[in-house]
């Protein structure tokens, strides 16, 4: 994905569509004698399609999060990227031996 499209699913509040309706999806024409299936409009997709394209939230911002008002989404990530992080230390504590 290149950085222009990327800034601009991220930057604003409106969800783009990344493709224009009734384009076909290229790499998805796997089955024989079918033709590739098409983009549709936005809304036509289930609610969470739209939450893939949202940022996820960075450790500095779960790290100022209540536990009691985290979801259990926000407190898995937190411990995935504390456990990225302890991991990382002692990879360089490691080298330094």
């Amino acid at each position: 994905m290149n950085r222009t499209y990327q800034r601009l699913m991220l930057s604003s509040e409106k969800v783009l569509q990344a493709m224009k309706p009734g384009s076909p999806i290229k790499g998805l024409n796997f089955f024989k004698g079918k033709n590739a299936p098409v983009a549709l409009q936005r809304s036509e997709y289930p609610d969470w399609v739209n939450d893939l394209v949202k940022s996820p939230i960075s450790l500095a911002k779960l790290k100022k999060m209540d536990e009691e008002d985290a979801s259990d989404r926000e407190k898995m990530r937190y411990l995935k990227l504390t456990r990225r992080l302890l991991i990382k230390e002692n990879n360089i504590e490691a080298g330094e031996d």
